[in-house]
């Protein structure tokens, strides 16, 4: 008999292996984008808690994911696991050792920045700005206080300069000078922000000899190189200011948020010179008094401010607000009734609520379309103050001078009404448009929603109607 000549299974399958790894290999040569979302308002060693950093988390990781960062790419370090030793390692592992020069990186933090003892003597108020981080403990050198445990402005720049990526877009919502501070008070248009707190932590009087200034130097000029051509920083405020958080959410990142939440909406893309400004005018329109004005900042390579932001379609992000309300309604008791004025709508049909209120409170009724875009319907521009009494309440209300035209994507659409015994307004907390009277749905106004579930009261309702393509509900 004559020899086989013919390659064995074993050979064909070693040389599929060999191609899958040289494909895997190549892949993790190449790398992706990358995104590190650092949140801190609680410590391990002192009291002073800083109100909605959570918030600023959930609002910051949608903004990435419409800004193209999967949920796989991004990663977050959230009060607890924002260590020193866990901020150094996601630095060193998720973007220096796994970001290609083509990648995009996002860094974002939130919380405390202060200062302190400069020994190096590279700053000329003497001070080094930080970032202060879960593990930051109060500390004595050389007889003066001082911090441990922080995340000084040399030490980051000299990880960023680390990262390969030519397209680095850091975000810092914190400030690095103020004074001692007892209280704050904050007057906005709605009177919906509540437990106001500048980030600045003031920890003792040798702080007042920096003069009021302070700025955490991304990239120092003697020591930038070429990292100055690869980045761009969008800080919340100037030097000589002070930014502030709310239990609703940090202004800054607010604005930030809904600036991306709108372009993505209206299907443009956005710069980051755009970003800053729409912040701006976002903070100039909520913060109502020249005591804590504060002026968002943008820094490095000028190519890279002016270069779009191609965004995400808010459907592909947004995947689990029906499911979210839905349960949310099933939670609750009692029920509110809604009653449509028909269950099958072609475009341009009016709609019209029927809402039966058991006991006063506050109403926000909202509506879910099938691509789950989730938009307030009361209260809106015309009809702003959303307390209600015990009745029967018809939407649109007589002070709400327009009709709610049926438009959008077809297919089934949930409207959900929730009541409060406390003060919660979906549209002062929205996304509004400049093209018309509703806002969207916030982060902010679901998570109260939520919490009033869980420790107050809600009581809620819904009700599901269709929207079909002309002739399609004969």
């Amino acid at each position: 008999m004559s020899p086989n000549n013919k390659p064995s299974r074993g050979f064909w399958s070693y040389l599929v292996w060999l191609v899958l790894m040289t494909i895997a290999l190549i892949s993790t040569a190449r790398g992706e984008d990358r995104a590190l979302l650092i949140g801190v308002g609680r410590y391990a060693h002192f009291d002073n808690r800083l109100n909605g950093v959570s918030l600023d988390l959930a609002m910051m990781l949608e903004t990435a994911q419409l800004m193209g960062f999967p949920r796989r790419s991004i990663r977050i370090l959230s009060h607890e696991n924002a260590t020193t030793a866990n901020v150094h390692h996601e630095f060193e592992n998720w973007l220096i050792n796994s970001v290609g020069p083509e990648d995009r990186v996002l860094i974002y933090f939130s919380g405390h920045g202060s200062q302190v003892w400069d020994y190096n003597q590279d700053e000329n108020d003497g001070f080094d700005e930080v970032l202060l981080l879960y593990d930051t403990r109060l500390t004595m050198e050389s007889q003066r206080r001082s911090l441990q445990g922080v995340l000084h402005d040399d030490r980051f720049h000299s990880m960023l300069a680390q990262i390969q990526s030519r397209n680095i877009l850091v975000i810092l919502d914190a400030c690095h000078s103020g004074s001692a501070t007892r209280s704050l008070k904050l007057s906005t248009p709605s009177n919906q922000f509540r437990d106001v707190q500048f980030k600045y932590f003031y920890y003792s009087p040798l702080l007042e000899s920096a003069g009021g200034s302070g700025k955490f130097d991304i990239t120092p000029p003697e020591h930038s190189g070429d990292i100055e051509q690869r980045y761009i920083a969008l800080t919340a405020c100037r030097d000589d200011e002070k930014t502030i958080a709310t239990s609703q959410g940090s202004i800054f990142t607010m604005g930030l948020h809904q600036a991306v939440r709108s372009a993505a909406i209206s299907g443009k893309s956005i710069t980051p010179e755009e970003l800053r400004h729409q912040a701006a005018h976002f903070i100039q329109n909520q913060v109502q008094t020249d005591q804590i004005a504060f002026h968002p900042q943008i820094n490095g390579h000028n190519p890279l401010r002016r270069r779009p932001i191609v965004l995400m379609a808010l459907s592909d992000v947004d995947k689990t607000n029906r499911q979210e309300l839905a349960a949310l309604v099933e939670k609750s008791f009692p029920a509110v009734a809604l009653q449509p004025n028909k269950r099958c709508f072609e475009p341009g049909d009016v709609l019209q609520l029927s809402v039966r209120i058991d006991e006063p409170g506050y109403l926000n009724v909202i509506s879910v379309t099938s691509d789950n875009r989730t938009v307030v319907l009361f209260p809106n521009q015309h009809h702003s103050q959303n307390a209600v009494a015990p009745g029967m309440l018809t939407i649109p209300t007589a002070q709400m001078e327009f009709e709610l035209i049926c438009e959008g994507p077809p297919g089934p659409r949930m409207i959900a009404a929730f009541l409060t015994r406390s003060p919660e307004n979906g549209y002062f907390t929205g996304f509004r448009l400049p093209d018309g009277p509703l806002a969207d749905l916030s982060q902010i106004s679901k998570r109260s929603l939520i919490l009033r579930q869980k420790f107050d009261y809600l009581a809620a309702g819904k009700v599901s109607v269709e929207i079909r393509e002309e002739g399609g509900c004969e």
